[in-house]
């Protein structure tokens, strides 16, 4: 089964931003997604939170496949050059999470999900996906530590006979 091009994982992403601030369905994370599949014709497999071709590297990933987050965490500690700190965490699946990948930088990703705020609505945010520190140019030092896991899916559509 083919994976979708480049204009039809695009039009997931469309799908998705079109519906921000807005309830999809019945709010659950994974709805979103599945309503996005339907709605364009993308294969949905029968294994349940599996979308697709799993994508071995995220390096390899790309806007319109499909996070599936297990457990995941980020903190985020900034040290300030006179020693003092911020940090924060955040976490996607108690126990599972699914959200459509906008746009990957680096260590960072920027998703489109649903159900992680109380009013269940489509969100669009960014997080780290990787354990990374760095130093900017005044000396202040961001430490992302990420844990738990994730797998990346590539949507898929059937072949056209």
């Amino acid at each position: 089964m083919p994976d979708v091009n480049a204009q039809q994982a695009q039009r997931l992403i469309n799908f998705a931003t079109e519906r921000l601030g807005r309830v999809e369905g019945d709010g659950q994370c994974w709805t979103l997604v599945n309503n996005g599949f339907t709605h364009l014709g993308f294969d949905k497999p029968a294994s349940t939170y599996a979308w697709g071709r799993v994508v071995d590297n995220l390096t390899d990933a790309r806007p319109g496949d499909v996070f599936q987050f297990r457990r995941f965490e980020v903190t985020v500690r900034v040290t300030h050059p006179d020693g003092s700190w911020e940090e924060q965490t955040m976490s996607r699946g108690e126990p599972r999470h699914t959200a459509i990948l906008e746009s990957v930088d680096g260590n960072r990703a920027t998703f489109l999900e649903s159900n992680v705020t109380d009013d269940q609505t489509v969100k669009r945010n960014s997080f780290g996906v990787r354990t990374a520190t760095t130093t900017d140019a005044a000396g202040v030092r961001t430490s992302v530590t990420v844990s738990g896991s994730f797998i990346i899916y590539r949507p898929q559509v059937s072949a056209t006979p």
